[in-house]
């Protein structure tokens, strides 16, 4: 699972689409292609937040969350008011704010037909699938605890941003077989952070033009 698409693909059981289609009223092809549309616009803030570890410390803090390794597991677990609200936690961390969460899901919307406010309501789900994913993967190569240790570290006071990229390097170094150096460590972790779909004509352009706004 080295991409964010194949993390939802492979959760639960690889059925997850078929289980947000139940859950919201949809059909597995639409899930898909609200996914791989809204995809894109989580790997541009996740990719973001590499740049900026005053604030990847609460982001994997968030990531670290045993309600989502649940949901990426368990349909019962994505189901529940849980999932919603702490994958609503992860995308306040990626967007700031629900103003960025409706614009990027009018994006969406043109493209998959879907009504924004439908997308809204899943993209909590998608993004708890999508962190649990993430963290199995690692407490899978036995780096479960390096997921924490990287969190209190990026919150540390004082944390400097070497000593962060350190930890990042340590972390995906040991996840890809012993890659040495900080920029070797954080070019693996960009490649899973990649939405590993392409982006519809001109949505990724869309996407970044919305999440710059908010950063200025």
């Amino acid at each position: 699972m080295f991409s964010l698409n194949e993390i939802f693909q492979n959760a639960q059981d690889g059925k997850a689409a078929e289980n947000l289609a139940t859950q919201f009223g949809l059909s597995p092809e639409q899930v898909d292609t609200a996914v791989k549309a809204l995809i894109p616009a989580l790997s541009t803030a996740f990719l973001s937040k590499l740049k900026d570890p005053g604030s990847l410390g609460s982001l994997v803090s968030n990531l670290n969350d045993g309600q989502h390794t649940s949901t990426f597991a368990s349909a019962d677990a994505a189901q529940t008011p849980e999932a919603a609200a702490k994958g609503g936690d992860i995308l306040g961390e990626l967007f700031g704010s629900n103003h960025i969460t409706t614009q990027v899901a009018q994006q969406a919307s043109s493209i998959t037909g879907l009504r924004p406010e439908v997308l809204v309501q899943m993209l909590p789900v998608i993004v708890s699938v999508i962190a649990g994913g993430l963290a199995t993967s690692l407490k899978n190569q036995g780096l479960g605890g390096l997921l924490g240790q990287l969190a209190s570290g990026a919150g540390a006071q004082g944390q400097q941003q070497g000593g962060l990229m350190g930890m990042l390097s340590g972390l995906i170094g040991s996840l890809f077989g012993g890659q040495q150096g900080a920029q070797g460590g954080l070019d693996s972790l960009n490649k899973i952070l990649q939405p590993g779909t392409p982006a519809a004509p001109g949505l990724q352009d869309e996407i970044s033009k919305i999440l710059s706004s908010h950063r200025q």
